[in-house]
Protein backbone atom coordinates (compact mmCIF):
# COMPACT_ATOMS: atom_id res chain seq x y z
CA UNK A 1 0.00 0.00 0.00
CA UNK A 2 2.75 2.34 0.91
CA UNK A 3 4.61 1.43 -2.28
CA UNK A 4 1.52 2.12 -4.38
CA UNK A 5 1.10 5.51 -2.72
CA UNK A 6 4.69 6.45 -3.57
CA UNK A 7 4.23 5.46 -7.17
CA UNK A 8 1.04 7.48 -7.36
CA UNK A 9 2.74 10.49 -5.80
CA UNK A 10 5.56 10.27 -8.30
CA UNK A 11 3.09 10.08 -11.19
CA UNK A 12 1.16 13.09 -9.88
CA UNK A 13 4.39 15.04 -9.40
CA UNK A 14 5.55 14.26 -12.93
CA UNK A 15 2.19 15.26 -14.31
CA UNK A 16 2.30 18.50 -12.34
CA UNK A 17 5.80 19.22 -13.66
CA UNK A 18 4.71 18.49 -17.22
CA UNK A 19 1.59 20.57 -16.70
CA UNK A 20 3.65 23.46 -15.31
CA UNK A 21 6.02 23.31 -18.28
CA UNK A 22 3.15 23.46 -20.72
CA UNK A 23 1.49 26.18 -18.66
CA UNK A 24 4.40 28.63 -18.99
CA UNK A 25 3.91 30.83 -22.05
CA UNK A 26 6.36 33.41 -23.41
CA UNK A 27 5.56 36.74 -25.06
CA UNK A 28 8.50 37.57 -27.33
CA UNK A 29 10.03 40.99 -28.02
CA UNK A 30 7.89 42.85 -30.56
CA UNK A 31 4.76 40.98 -29.50
CA UNK A 32 1.86 41.42 -27.10
CA UNK A 33 -0.22 38.71 -25.53
CA UNK A 34 -3.98 38.54 -25.11
CA UNK A 35 -5.39 36.08 -22.54
CA UNK A 36 -8.75 34.38 -22.89
CA UNK A 37 -10.47 32.71 -19.89
CA UNK A 38 -12.20 29.52 -20.99
CA UNK A 39 -13.41 28.51 -17.52
CA UNK A 40 -14.38 30.80 -14.63
CA UNK A 41 -11.56 29.60 -12.41
CA UNK A 42 -9.70 32.91 -12.21
CA UNK A 43 -12.41 35.34 -13.22
CA UNK A 44 -15.07 36.09 -15.80
CA UNK A 45 -14.79 34.10 -18.99
CA UNK A 46 -13.89 35.84 -22.23
CA UNK A 47 -11.07 37.89 -23.75
CA UNK A 48 -9.14 40.09 -21.35
CA UNK A 49 -8.69 43.74 -22.38
CA UNK A 50 -5.34 43.89 -20.62
CA UNK A 51 -2.49 43.15 -23.02
CA UNK A 52 0.56 41.27 -21.79
CA UNK A 53 3.97 42.76 -22.62
CA UNK A 54 7.20 40.86 -23.26
CA UNK A 55 7.79 38.20 -20.58
CA UNK A 56 6.94 34.73 -19.19
CA UNK A 57 3.35 34.01 -18.04
CA UNK A 58 1.55 31.10 -16.33
CA UNK A 59 -1.52 30.03 -18.24
CA UNK A 60 -3.81 27.45 -16.65
CA UNK A 61 -4.24 24.58 -19.08
CA UNK A 62 -7.76 24.02 -20.37
CA UNK A 63 -8.94 27.04 -18.33
CA UNK A 64 -7.01 29.81 -20.06
CA UNK A 65 -5.53 30.50 -23.49
CA UNK A 66 -2.84 32.98 -24.64
CA UNK A 67 -2.74 34.50 -28.12
CA UNK A 68 0.24 36.57 -29.25
CA UNK A 69 0.26 39.25 -31.96
CA UNK A 70 3.12 40.86 -33.84
CA UNK A 71 3.11 44.58 -33.06
CA UNK A 72 6.01 45.45 -35.36
CA UNK A 73 5.37 47.39 -38.57
CA UNK A 74 4.07 45.09 -41.31
CA UNK A 75 4.00 45.55 -45.07
CA UNK A 76 1.47 44.56 -47.68
CA UNK A 77 2.58 44.88 -51.33
CA UNK A 78 0.48 44.98 -54.49
CA UNK A 79 2.08 44.72 -57.91
CA UNK A 80 0.59 45.69 -61.28
CA UNK A 81 0.20 42.84 -63.81
CA UNK A 82 3.25 42.14 -65.95
CA UNK A 83 3.10 43.83 -69.35
CA UNK A 84 -0.48 44.82 -68.42
CA UNK A 85 -1.69 41.51 -69.91
CA UNK A 86 -2.27 39.51 -66.74
CA UNK A 87 -5.85 39.35 -65.61
CA UNK A 88 -6.99 41.24 -62.55
CA UNK A 89 -6.23 39.30 -59.38
CA UNK A 90 -5.57 39.70 -55.68
CA UNK A 91 -1.98 40.79 -56.27
CA UNK A 92 -2.70 43.98 -58.17
CA UNK A 93 -4.87 47.04 -57.80
CA UNK A 94 -6.65 48.33 -60.87
CA UNK A 95 -8.37 51.67 -60.67
CA UNK A 96 -11.08 52.93 -62.96
CA UNK A 97 -10.70 56.71 -63.11
CA UNK A 98 -13.56 59.18 -63.29
CA UNK A 99 -13.09 59.48 -67.07
CA UNK A 100 -13.33 55.70 -67.57
CA UNK A 101 -9.67 54.79 -67.93
CA UNK A 102 -8.09 51.81 -66.15
CA UNK A 103 -4.86 52.50 -64.30
CA UNK A 104 -2.86 49.68 -62.73
CA UNK A 105 -1.12 50.63 -59.51
CA UNK A 106 1.93 49.31 -57.65
CA UNK A 107 1.08 50.11 -54.03
CA UNK A 108 2.34 49.30 -50.55
CA UNK A 109 0.45 49.49 -47.28
CA UNK A 110 2.43 49.86 -44.05
CA UNK A 111 0.40 48.98 -40.95
CA UNK A 112 0.65 47.59 -37.44
CA UNK A 113 -1.48 46.24 -34.62
CA UNK A 114 -2.06 48.74 -31.83
CA UNK A 115 -0.41 47.15 -28.74
CA UNK A 116 -3.04 48.55 -26.38
CA UNK A 117 -5.95 47.32 -28.52
CA UNK A 118 -4.77 43.89 -29.62
CA UNK A 119 -7.77 42.38 -27.81
CA UNK A 120 -9.98 44.08 -30.44
CA UNK A 121 -8.06 42.33 -33.19
CA UNK A 122 -8.53 38.97 -31.50
CA UNK A 123 -12.19 39.50 -30.70
CA UNK A 124 -13.20 40.78 -34.17
CA UNK A 125 -10.84 39.10 -36.63
CA UNK A 126 -8.56 36.63 -34.89
CA UNK A 127 -5.22 35.85 -36.50
CA UNK A 128 -6.56 36.11 -40.06
CA UNK A 129 -6.84 39.89 -39.78
CA UNK A 130 -4.82 40.55 -42.95
CA UNK A 131 -7.00 38.53 -45.33
CA UNK A 132 -10.26 39.24 -43.51
CA UNK A 133 -9.93 42.98 -43.05
CA UNK A 134 -6.69 44.78 -43.88
CA UNK A 135 -6.27 43.63 -47.47
CA UNK A 136 -9.86 44.01 -48.73
CA UNK A 137 -10.39 47.34 -46.97
CA UNK A 138 -7.12 48.71 -48.36
CA UNK A 139 -8.00 47.71 -51.93
CA UNK A 140 -11.53 49.09 -51.59
CA UNK A 141 -10.47 52.45 -50.13
CA UNK A 142 -7.55 53.01 -52.52
CA UNK A 143 -9.63 52.17 -55.61
CA UNK A 144 -12.41 54.49 -54.43
CA UNK A 145 -10.15 57.45 -53.71
CA UNK A 146 -7.90 57.12 -56.74
CA UNK A 147 -11.02 56.50 -58.85
CA UNK A 148 -12.05 60.09 -58.14
CA UNK A 149 -9.10 61.27 -60.24
CA UNK A 150 -8.94 61.71 -63.99
CA UNK A 151 -6.38 59.60 -65.81
CA UNK A 152 -4.07 62.53 -66.41
CA UNK A 153 -4.22 63.54 -62.71
CA UNK A 154 -1.81 60.70 -61.97
CA UNK A 155 0.87 62.82 -63.64
CA UNK A 156 0.46 65.50 -60.95
CA UNK A 157 2.09 64.35 -57.68
CA UNK A 158 0.30 66.90 -55.50
CA UNK A 159 -3.15 65.83 -56.76
CA UNK A 160 -2.33 62.11 -56.60
CA UNK A 161 -0.79 62.27 -53.11
CA UNK A 162 -3.77 64.31 -51.91
CA UNK A 163 -6.04 61.36 -52.70
CA UNK A 164 -3.58 58.92 -51.11
CA UNK A 165 -3.73 60.96 -47.91
CA UNK A 166 -7.53 60.82 -47.98
CA UNK A 167 -7.33 57.05 -48.50
CA UNK A 168 -5.06 56.68 -45.44
CA UNK A 169 -7.49 58.62 -43.25
CA UNK A 170 -10.47 56.60 -44.49
CA UNK A 171 -8.65 53.29 -43.99
CA UNK A 172 -7.78 54.14 -40.38
CA UNK A 173 -11.42 54.97 -39.75
CA UNK A 174 -12.39 51.51 -40.99
CA UNK A 175 -9.64 49.64 -39.09
CA UNK A 176 -9.89 51.45 -35.74
CA UNK A 177 -12.51 49.09 -34.32
CA UNK A 178 -10.21 46.15 -35.08
CA UNK A 179 -7.21 47.53 -33.18
CA UNK A 180 -5.19 48.04 -36.39
CA UNK A 181 -3.52 51.26 -37.51
CA UNK A 182 -2.50 52.10 -41.10
CA UNK A 183 0.84 53.94 -40.92
CA UNK A 184 1.36 54.91 -44.54
CA UNK A 185 0.32 54.23 -48.14
CA UNK A 186 2.94 54.33 -50.87
CA UNK A 187 2.21 54.51 -54.60
CA UNK A 188 5.41 53.08 -56.08
CA UNK A 189 4.33 53.22 -59.71
CA UNK A 190 1.30 53.26 -62.00
CA UNK A 191 0.64 52.06 -65.54
CA UNK A 192 -1.86 52.82 -68.28
CA UNK A 193 -2.85 50.49 -71.08
CA UNK A 194 -0.56 50.78 -74.09
CA UNK A 195 -3.21 52.49 -76.23
CA UNK A 196 -3.99 55.04 -73.56
CA UNK A 197 -0.28 55.55 -72.84
CA UNK A 198 0.27 56.42 -76.50
CA UNK A 199 -2.79 58.67 -76.51
CA UNK A 200 -1.52 60.42 -73.40
CA UNK A 201 1.89 60.92 -74.97
CA UNK A 202 0.35 62.31 -78.16
CA UNK A 203 -1.92 64.58 -76.17
CA UNK A 204 0.97 65.77 -74.01
CA UNK A 205 3.05 66.41 -77.13
CA UNK A 206 0.15 68.32 -78.67
CA UNK A 207 -0.32 70.30 -75.46
CA UNK A 208 3.38 71.04 -75.32
CA UNK A 209 3.39 72.17 -78.95
CA UNK A 210 0.35 74.33 -78.29
CA UNK A 211 2.06 75.78 -75.24
CA UNK A 212 5.27 76.30 -77.23
CA UNK A 213 3.36 78.12 -80.01
CA UNK A 214 1.58 80.22 -77.41
CA UNK A 215 4.89 81.11 -75.83
CA UNK A 216 6.35 81.96 -79.24
CA UNK A 217 3.34 84.18 -79.97
CA UNK A 218 3.69 85.88 -76.61
CA UNK A 219 7.41 86.37 -77.19
CA UNK A 220 6.78 87.85 -80.64
CA UNK A 221 4.12 90.14 -79.21
CA UNK A 222 6.39 91.20 -76.38
CA UNK A 223 9.21 91.76 -78.88
CA UNK A 224 6.96 93.90 -81.08
CA UNK A 225 5.85 95.89 -78.03
CA UNK A 226 9.48 96.27 -77.03
CA UNK A 227 10.44 97.52 -80.51
CA UNK A 228 7.47 99.88 -80.50
CA UNK A 229 8.48 101.19 -77.11
CA UNK A 230 12.06 101.41 -78.28
CA UNK A 231 11.03 103.36 -81.42
CA UNK A 232 8.82 105.65 -79.38
CA UNK A 233 11.69 106.16 -76.98
CA UNK A 234 14.08 106.94 -79.81
CA UNK A 235 11.60 109.41 -81.34
CA UNK A 236 11.01 110.98 -77.96
CA UNK A 237 14.74 111.17 -77.40
CA UNK A 238 15.24 112.84 -80.79
CA UNK A 239 12.50 115.36 -80.01
CA UNK A 240 14.09 116.11 -76.68
CA UNK A 241 17.53 116.38 -78.29
CA UNK A 242 16.20 118.77 -80.96
CA UNK A 243 14.41 120.75 -78.30
CA UNK A 244 17.59 120.87 -76.26
CA UNK A 245 19.62 121.94 -79.29
CA UNK A 246 17.07 124.66 -80.11
CA UNK A 247 17.12 125.89 -76.55
CA UNK A 248 20.91 125.81 -76.57
CA UNK A 249 21.03 127.76 -79.82
CA UNK A 250 18.53 130.25 -78.44
CA UNK A 251 20.59 130.61 -75.26
CA UNK A 252 23.75 131.10 -77.35
CA UNK A 253 21.99 133.62 -79.61
CA UNK A 254 20.57 135.45 -76.62
CA UNK A 255 24.07 135.49 -75.14
CA UNK A 256 25.59 136.84 -78.30
CA UNK A 257 22.87 139.50 -78.57
CA UNK A 258 23.37 140.38 -74.94
CA UNK A 259 27.14 140.62 -75.56
CA UNK A 260 26.61 142.82 -78.58
CA UNK A 261 24.25 145.05 -76.62
CA UNK A 262 26.73 145.38 -73.79
CA UNK A 263 29.58 145.96 -76.23
CA UNK A 264 27.54 148.70 -77.95
CA UNK A 265 26.68 150.23 -74.61
CA UNK A 266 30.33 150.12 -73.59
CA UNK A 267 31.40 151.60 -76.93
CA UNK A 268 28.80 154.31 -76.57
CA UNK A 269 29.99 155.05 -73.05
CA UNK A 270 33.59 155.18 -74.29
CA UNK A 271 32.71 157.43 -77.18
CA UNK A 272 30.61 159.68 -74.91
CA UNK A 273 33.44 159.85 -72.42
CA UNK A 274 35.94 160.52 -75.19
CA UNK A 275 33.72 163.24 -76.64
CA UNK A 276 33.37 164.81 -73.23
CA UNK A 277 37.13 164.58 -72.82
CA UNK A 278 37.78 166.14 -76.20
CA UNK A 279 35.32 168.91 -75.39
CA UNK A 280 37.04 169.56 -72.11
CA UNK A 281 40.47 169.55 -73.81
CA UNK A 282 39.20 171.83 -76.53
CA UNK A 283 37.69 174.13 -73.97
CA UNK A 284 40.91 174.09 -72.03
CA UNK A 285 43.00 174.91 -75.07
CA UNK A 286 40.67 177.62 -76.36
CA UNK A 287 40.67 179.44 -73.04
CA UNK A 288 43.35 181.49 -71.41
CA UNK A 289 44.93 178.42 -69.95
CA UNK A 290 45.42 177.00 -73.43
CA UNK A 291 47.06 180.15 -74.65
CA UNK A 292 49.33 180.11 -71.69
CA UNK A 293 50.32 176.54 -72.50
CA UNK A 294 51.06 177.56 -76.08
CA UNK A 295 53.09 180.50 -74.85
CA UNK A 296 55.02 178.26 -72.54
CA UNK A 297 55.64 175.90 -75.38
CA UNK A 298 56.85 178.81 -77.55
CA UNK A 299 59.05 179.96 -74.75
CA UNK A 300 60.43 176.49 -74.54
CA UNK A 301 61.11 176.59 -78.29
CA UNK A 302 62.77 180.00 -78.07
CA UNK A 303 64.88 178.78 -75.26
CA UNK A 304 67.40 177.29 -77.62
CA UNK A 305 67.93 180.45 -79.74
CA UNK A 306 70.83 182.76 -79.12
CA UNK A 307 69.31 185.66 -81.00
CA UNK A 308 65.87 186.61 -82.30
CA UNK A 309 65.11 189.58 -84.47
CA UNK A 310 61.85 191.32 -83.76
CA UNK A 311 60.33 194.55 -84.98
CA UNK A 312 60.46 197.09 -82.28
CA UNK A 313 58.78 200.06 -83.94
CA UNK A 314 55.64 200.76 -85.88
CA UNK A 315 52.27 199.11 -85.66
CA UNK A 316 53.61 195.58 -85.27
CA UNK A 317 56.59 196.53 -83.14
CA UNK A 318 57.32 194.46 -80.02
CA UNK A 319 58.87 195.59 -76.86
CA UNK A 320 61.09 192.75 -75.74
CA UNK A 321 60.79 193.86 -72.17
CA UNK A 322 57.01 193.67 -72.32
CA UNK A 323 55.69 190.13 -71.70
CA UNK A 324 52.30 190.91 -73.15
CA UNK A 325 53.95 192.08 -76.35
CA UNK A 326 55.85 188.85 -76.55
CA UNK A 327 52.67 186.86 -76.00
CA UNK A 328 50.98 188.77 -78.77
CA UNK A 329 53.96 188.09 -80.99
CA UNK A 330 53.63 184.34 -80.29
CA UNK A 331 49.86 184.47 -80.89
CA UNK A 332 48.96 183.53 -77.38
CA UNK A 333 47.43 186.83 -76.53
CA UNK A 334 45.67 189.25 -78.79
Amino acid sequence: MKKAFCVLSIIVLVMLIILSVFSLKTVQVGEVGVKTRLLPLTGKTGISKKTLKTGLYFIIPFAEKLDTFNTRVQKLDFVAPENLKRKKNDHNIYVQTSDGTFVYVDATLIFRIDPDNAYKTLSTLGHAYVDKKVKPEFISVLKAKLGELKAEDFFHPSIREGKVKEALEELNTRLKANGIKAVNILIRDYFYSNDYENAIKEKKIADQMKLLNRVKTDVAKKYAEMKKTESFGDALAKVEIERGNAEAKKIIADGENYLKIKQAEAKKLIETAKAKGDALIEKAFTGQGGKNIVGLQMADVLKGLDRIIIQSGGKNGVNPLDVNSLLKLSGVKK
